[in-house]
């Protein structure tokens, strides 16, 4: 499932490329992706359009477009969103393709046909994308330190749990929140609200580390995950605890651990990752 840096990844890679270009037409293969408005108006409100502007909301992408409107993508789990040199043959997993006025196309692949997409003007967005209630994003200056301790302060939750709740932060999904929890030496059952000071600080250094690192690489491929240019990422090369169970711990040398932590799969060292104050 694409996570912040993925995400983060693809919008800058759509800022450097596409931004100025102009979507001479739209195609959706797939009604289901489209969630806001109906499909007829989604395509007519893209063809023509100038690509102004590319942000990110948690794992949104925002395409901000000449007539105001915004474009709106949530990969989900195995969306992928590529620009490709004309002639590429269709993929049988293509849901939606935009032709844009240099030959290229953008589409949008899902095998898994849960990726949605939404055109929408600022004042529809929050009622669609309901961003307000969405917590810091994970790598924003608005995630300070303080503000980190707080959201943990008192909570009662295991702190994977916690930390995949996007509502508390948003953007880390469940492989990024196993790596920082190990990094972190914090076991992802302890009671968010025992973490003391100093592991807290620990939690919230190595979460802005390894998705700075992670954007770096371009995100980690596991499965589905490709760039905007169909690429690879390349984090998943440096992954300490996901997908090791039964192997090293590459900090302590004892053996990587699987279990269930809120339906999750998870991956843990549990001789680094100490099981006092477990919830």
């Amino acid at each position: 499932m694409p996570e912040l840096p993925e995400v983060e990844t693809i919008k800058r890679q759509l800022r450097d490329l596409v931004v100025g270009r102009t979507i001479q037409d739209a195609r959706v293969m797939d009604p289901r992706l489209v969630r806001f408005p109906s499909v007829p108006e989604f395509e007519r409100g893209l063809r023509g359009q100038r690509i102004d502007a590319v942000d990110r909301r948690a794992k949104y992408l925002l395409i901000r477009l000449s007539s105001g409107r915004i474009l709106a993508v949530h990969l989900v789990l195995t969306g992928q969103l590529l620009l490709l040199e004309p002639g590429i043959p269709m993929q049988r997993s293509a849901r939606m393709v935009l032709d844009l006025d240099d030959g290229q196309q953008i589409r949008l692949v899902d095998a898994s046909h849960l990726a949605r997409v939404y055109l929408v003007s600022e004042q529809e967005m929050e009622g669609q994308l309901h961003l307000s209630e969405l917590g810091p994003d994970a790598l924003s200056d608005e995630l300070t330190p303080q503000r980190f301790k707080a959201l943990l302060r008192g909570s009662g939750r295991a702190i994977k749990a916690l930390l995949l709740d996007q509502k508390v932060i948003a953007g880390l999904g469940n492989i990024y929140t196993d790596e920082v929890l190990h990094a972190a030496r914090i076991h992802p059952l302890r009671r968010a609200g025992s973490l003391t000071s100093d592991e807290a600080e620990r939690l919230y250094r190595a979460i802005r580390a390894i998705l700075r690192d992670a954007v770096e690489l371009r995100g980690t491929t596991i499965r589905s995950y490709r760039d905007l240019l169909g690429r690879k990422g390349g984090y998943q090369d440096l992954l300490k605890v996901v997908g090791r169970a039964g192997k090293p711990c590459f900090g302590c040398g004892g053996t990587v651990e699987r279990m269930q932590v809120a339906g999750r799969e998870t991956y843990y060292c549990p001789a680094c990752q100490r099981e006092e104050a477990a919830a």
